[in-house]
């Protein structure tokens, strides 16, 4: 998941809804939500109670239709009359797991958009089209994906000798220009936390490194 100038990257993360369920979550919101948004009478009245990872889903399943709009399209749409909760800029991550493995995910500490609706369809369509660690997401997988929105509270320094809580919080790890992230719930042992976000910043055990606690909130 590069971030930061394309240089941060982190690990798996997420759970998978038995085949079924899955089948039916995405089929009624492609049914449902893609018929509703991209009509004239949509556009006039965008609806204000969708999830962000309602959002995250409307986009992969425009991204993977016969005929799709383009995201500036989703964006407009989906941004008219937004929440008030969502009407600011924060980073945001987007993570695609299927079956406990991540397949995509895509994000940025620091908020590039004035609102998290737009954040998260331009962010869900940069995992299926920049994500370049794994293979691309193909439409027969959409039923079986798992997504996860997670969104940037704050970003602070941390002293090495601190106690970490990695399933609350996450982590980004510095050293020069390496530097990676683990969101929270990615590690359950604090020293594990450091370890493993060293290594995927490609910065040695033993190597010195700044260290930020990344306070978050997941939504599923």
């Amino acid at each position: 998941m590069p971030v930061l100038g394309g240089k941060v990257k982190r690990g798996a993360s997420g759970s998978c809804l038995p085949a079924p369920l899955a089948l039916l979550s995405w089929a009624l919101i492609s049914l449902i939500l893609l018929s509703f948004f991209f009509t004239s009478q949509a556009v006039s009245a965008a609806p204000s109670s969708l999830t962000l990872v309602q959002v995250a889903k409307a986009t992969i399943d425009n991204h993977f239709s016969d005929h799709p709009k383009t995201i500036g399209e989703i964006v407009e749409a989906l941004s008219k009359n937004i929440h008030p909760s969502y009407r600011h800029s924060k980073g945001l991550f987007i993570t695609l797991s299927k079956n406990g493995k991540t397949r995509a995910c895509w994000g940025q500490i620091s908020g590039t958009e004035n609102n998290l609706v737009a954040a998260t369809a331009f962010t869900t369509e940069g995992a299926l089209t920049k994500e370049y660690r794994f293979p691309p997401i193909k439409r027969q997988e959409v039923p079986g994906l798992d997504v996860q929105v997670t969104v940037i509270d704050r970003v602070e320094p941390v002293e090495r000798n601190v106690s970490l809580h990695p399933l609350l919080d996450g982590l980004m790890v510095r050293s020069g220009g390496k530097a990676a992230v683990l969101l929270p719930g990615e590690a359950s042992d604090g020293h594990y936390q450091v370890m493993q976000c060293k290594v995927k910043a490609g910065i040695t055990p033993s190597e010195p490194c700044q260290m930020y606690r990344i306070k978050a909130h997941v939504f599923r």
